[in-house]
């Protein structure tokens, strides 16, 4: 065998191994498409939420008559994916505790989840594509290119630089930024875990707090501009 094929052949088992390595996400944002499916009305012709070969997963279905169904199927997984990764990630440092092996175990696991789902949160290139053109071929929907916008564009990119290598580095931002709003210092973990200890540290739950902050402050400006006068 040459050296391409060699190449070739690495490339594939990189990509099954990683595939496999985050199979929850796939399967989460899968099931996300077909749960919006099912609740809007719309009817699916086949799914596959998880295969090694070919394309990770899909769902088939019909074409919506309404944009805001369109937009609500292939943006679905976002949502889904990065709600089940905070809430994830939120209960395995702030809540969840124990002892021994097998709860260390459990702890990587709600982490090996969340990551999971982070990574394939992001809607495929097919789901925004279309979207995007049902966006921009209505006059009278062009406002709202500034909400598809920004992720049809993070999606092109993503088609340029290799989709696993944008999404990979922005999950592991984002559980970097989880970890930094409890104060848990490296080392801090790794006491905890190497001692057989899931959640010795202090854990206090701040996501909501911090995410009530953020709201409560934009209230108040939206307020002191005139824009938001009823909120009491």
């Amino acid at each position: 065998m040459t050296g391409r094929g060699f190449g070739v052949l690495g490339r594939r088992r990189r990509s099954l191994l990683f595939r496999l390595a985050t199979a929850p996400g796939i399967v989460l944002h899968e099931l996300a498409h077909r749960l919006t499916c099912l609740v809007a009305g719309v009817p699916v012709q086949s799914a596959v939420y998880f295969q090694l070969t070919g394309p990770p997963g899909y769902v088939q279905h019909a074409t919506p008559s309404r944009w805001s169904t369109t937009a609500l199927i292939a943006l679905a997984p976002l949502g889904v994916n990065v709600g089940v990764a905070a809430v994830l990630l939120e209960y395995s440092l702030a809540t969840y505790t124990g002892s021994g092996i097998d709860a260390v175990a459990a702890g990587a696991l709600l982490w090996w989840v969340g990551v999971a789902a982070l990574i394939h949160s992001l809607p495929s290139s097919t789901d925004l594509g279309t979207v995007w053109a049902a966006t921009t071929t209505r006059w009278y929907r062009l406002p709202l290119a500034v909400v598809v916008g920004p992720l049809y564009a993070l999606r092109r990119l993503a088609g340029v630089v290799g989709t696993y290598r944008l999404t990979v580095p922005l999950s592991l931002v984002a559980l970097v930024g989880m970890i930094a709003l409890h104060d848990l210092s490296p080392a801090a973990f790794l006491d905890c875990v190497l001692a057989g200890q899931w959640g010795c540290w202090d854990g206090s739950p701040r996501l909501g707090a911090v995410l009530s902050m953020v709201l409560l402050d934009l209230l108040d400006r939206l307020r002191a501009m005139g824009l938001f006068m009823y909120v009491s």
